[in-house]
């Protein structure tokens, strides 16, 4: 894959949005190209194409068994699947989550507690759901502004504990990080944009719900969830662009991706202790995810755009991000440059 955002910038922004790349380019150009020779025609086997790409999502999660339907962004699927929660039902949710997942609850009319999105989070969660006792956990695996990793195995612990609650799972920042198996991880419901670490570009996402989750909270059967998640027509383009990607990764090996993502990450996350750039937060876990926010202001984010670092502005301080086509040597510059 070649991306030409590249080849005059450092781009520490994927938690942002993917970069899009020359052979998704060339795709998306002939996909274009159909639609104005041939009109209508052009989609009369369009459901092929979005039946292979629920196919590709599936056993990029690992597994086969999973129903899957294709929305056109995280903050959809979730809207679309507190509508079909019973309304007597209540959240857990994480403090200073993904705002979406907070405005969406809000909006959904259902009852919801909060825990302190502290460094010890986990056991913040634990202590939420034995005062609480919630009906559905909704959180990031990865939170956005600062990048903190949610043990999954504390969530495998969770299910096992309380089986009886939904555990809803946003992945916006997660998948295309790692390999990841969704069956077995006792998450319920994960829902995901494609724009970001899956490089499919925007307007594109899905909701995979578990074979084994748990049903009891809906009051609609899962027989209507295709009217739910997919009503009227899903843009081929957008969501060829993400079966396109789907392939590129796994073709190019997610376990690479992984191994490359994690060596950089670990690097970078020791140099920043030493410049004392982290919170006492982040310091004190046991590990981390891919995406860091430092201590900087305005002035700080604007002299890094100056020297061609692209990264973003997100709570209060500078976050950035890395991914599998980021090197060593441009975490140097930038460590470098601040």
């Amino acid at each position: 894959m070649k991306f030409p955002a590249l080849e005059n910038k450092i781009y520490l922004d994927t938690a942002r949005s993917g970069l899009m790349y020359n052979e998704l380019l060339c795709w998306r150009k002939e996909h274009e190209i159909d639609f104005l020779n041939r009109g209508s025609q052009f989609r009369s086997n369009h459901e092929i194409l979005l039946e292979k790409t629920r196919i590709e999502i599936n056993k990029f999660l690992g597994s086969n068994n999973l129903t899957t339907f294709l929305v056109q962004n995280f903050s959809t699927g979730l809207s679309l699947l507190l509508k079909a929660i019973k309304t007597d039902k209540t959240v857990l949710m994480v403090k200073d989550d993904y705002s979406s997942i907070i405005n969406q609850v809000l909006c959904s009319g259902l009852q919801y507690t909060f825990v302190d999105n502290n460094f010890d989070v986990e056991a913040q969660i634990l202590d939420g759901i034995n005062k609480h006792n919630p009906d559905l956990f909704i959180f990031s695996i990865v939170q956005h502004i600062d990048g903190t990793l949610i043990d999954l195995d504390f969530i495998k612990q969770i299910k096992k504990d309380f089986p009886q609650i939904l555990i809803i799972a946003d992945g916006t920042q997660f998948c295309g990080t790692q390999f990841f198996n969704f069956q077995s991880s006792e998450i319920d419901i994960l829902i995901s944009s494609g724009y970001k670490w899956m490089l499919g570009g925007y307007g594109n996402g899905f909701i995979s719900f578990n074979d084994k989750f748990q049903k009891s909270h809906f009051k609609i059967n899962e027989r209507y969830f295709v009217d739910l998640f997919e009503p009227g027509h899903h843009d081929t383009l957008n969501f060829g662009s993400l079966l396109f990607s789907i392939k590129k990764i796994s073709t190019y090996g997610i376990d690479k991706i992984e191994k490359k993502i994690n060596s950089l990450s670990l690097y970078t996350l020791e140099k920043l202790k030493i410049k004392k750039l982290l919170t006492s937060k982040i310091i004190k876990r046991a590990s981390h995810s891919n995406i860091f926010n430092i201590r900087g202001d305005e002035k700080l984010y604007q002299h890094l755009l100056e020297n061609n670092i692209v990264c973003s502005q997100r709570g209060d301080g500078i976050r950035i991000s890395i991914n599998f086509y980021n090197t060593k040597n441009e975490i140097d510059y930038f460590l470098s440059i601040i």
